[in-house]
This record gives structure tokens, sequence and C-alpha cells, in this order.
């Protein structure tokens, strides 16, 4: 029955066109999660930097992150380019010494029905600032405010993967689900997952690394299988009060995935 439902609600949040926005969406997840979303008929909004204040020259580039013309003009000749918009904050990086206030999200959150946080940083500041940043931007919205509010992490054993310090990260993701659901309440969601299967090999992700050893995998979900959680979250009328996990939908997608040729421009 469980099952069931679930089918039923994610083919009700297709049918429905949802106005979303994404924090974190020129990573390598996040720009992979936003292209699903707009292909599927959703109108994605993507916050980023303005590349010409950040601190960092080798930021100010033509691939800024992973999202750059080269893949907007991919996403026109799809013909879902038009679903998917940039907003810039009005001094990007610089204001870790400027100020503690970032412009230019307020309108960007009005009157749509999910925010859905990919923010990559691991620092605690980095994680923790955006957060804040979101909450004041809902909070001067009013009525208008989002509907929804949901915070995408990696299980604890991806990263122990990823690198030195990973109880430090470790700690900064909790903190972070903690503040999260504090923040936005019964209005907030918090998943988790492990590697994910199906992402453009460039789309590299601080938060969750390709594979390099499929036979080392462990937990993981396919990118089809994350969006249509993600969508659900959105549209969702309850949460649960804990993170949720999110699973693949059927071994078979793994099984089709491990069929493609080795040549495909995707890990599995």
């Amino acid at each position: 029955m469980h099952r069931a439902l679930a089918f039923l609600t994610i083919c009700a949040q297709r049918s429905t066109a949802l106005k979303l926005v994404f924090a974190g969406g020129t990573g390598g997840l996040g720009s992979a999660l936003a292209e699903r979303c707009a292909k599927q008929g959703h109108s994605v909004t993507i916050l980023c930097r303005n590349a010409y204040l950040a601190v960092s020259p080798s930021r100010v580039s033509e691939d800024f992150g992973w999202v750059g013309a080269r893949r907007v003009d991919e996403w026109d000749a799809q013909g879902f380019g038009k679903k998917i918009t940039f907003r810039d904050w009005t001094g990007g990086d610089e204001l870790d010494s400027v100020s503690d206030r970032w412009v230019g999200w307020e309108d960007s959150l009005k009157n749509v029905d999910a925010v859905v946080f990919t923010v990559g940083d691991l620092g605690k500041r980095g994680r923790t600032r955006p957060v804040d940043a979101i909450a004041r931007a809902a909070r001067e919205a009013g009525e208008a405010m989002p509907r929804r509010y949901v915070h995408l992490a990696p299980v604890d054993e991806l990263v122990k993967r990823t690198g030195a310090f990973a109880d430090k990260r470790i700690e900064t993701l909790r903190d972070t689900e903690r503040s999260w659901k504090q923040t936005f309440g019964g209005l907030g969601r918090c998943l988790r997952a492990g590697t994910v299967l199906g992402l453009p090999k460039f789309a590299d992700s601080r938060l969750f690394p390709a594979p390099k050893d499929l036979r080392r995998v462990g937990t993981w979900v396919h990118l089809d299988d994350l969006t249509d959680a993600v969508l659900a979250a959105c549209s969702d009328a309850e949460a649960s009060s804990d993170p949720v996990l999110v699973e693949p939908s059927s071994v078979r997608t793994i099984e089709a995935a491990k069929a493609r040729p080795a040549r495909s421009n995707y890990y599995l």
C-alpha cells in the first residue's frame, strides 16, 4: 500500500508543474537535478554567485561551476532551456568580509513551491550562511514565502570516503540538518542519499563524488530515483521529523545501468 501511494504521489506531482529554487544548483549534483526537473516541465531558478564580483578569479569563466554557456546552449537545443533561469546574489564570496546579508534572493523566493538545498561546501559557515540567507529571504517574502524547503545530504559512509576530516564534515552536515528542521519546522524536509549513479562524468560533486570502483559503491541511488524523491519532498504535505534515506525504486535500475556501453557519457 505504501509503495502504491508513493507511486500515485509521483504521478500527481509530474502532472503539476512546480516552481523550484535551487541553492547549490551550479554544482555537479545540483545542476543535474535541476536539469531533470526542467525536463519534466517544472520551472527552475538557480541561485548563483555574481561571477564578476566573486573573489576567486578561477570562478570568472565560461564554465562557472558546472553550468556555463555551453551547457545552457545544450538545454536550449533540447527544448527546455527556458524552464531554467539564473539569479545572482550581489557580492558573492565578498560577503565573507563585507556583509552578512546576501542581497538579491528575496524576490526569487516569492511564490515558489520549494527551495532545494544542494550546497556542496562542507565548511561549517559555508553551509549555515546560505541557510540563514534563505530563512531571511523567506521571512521577508511573508505570505509569499516558499511552501517547502528540501535539504539533501549524503549518508555518513559516503562522507567517510571523500577524504580527510570526515568526522568534522559529518558533524557539519548533521548540524545543518538540525538547523534546517528548527528553522523551517513542518515545512522542512531532509533527505539523505548514497552514491548517485547516472550523473554525467564531468559532474563531479563534493558531496556526492562519482564512484571509481562499482564494487565499492555501498549505499547507492540512481539519479532518476533521487529526482523523484526530491520532487515528492517538494510537493508532499506530510514529512518525517527525521532525515529520509532515498533508496532505489528497483534493483533493475542498477542492472540496466551496468548494461550501458562503456563509451557512455554517464557514470552507470
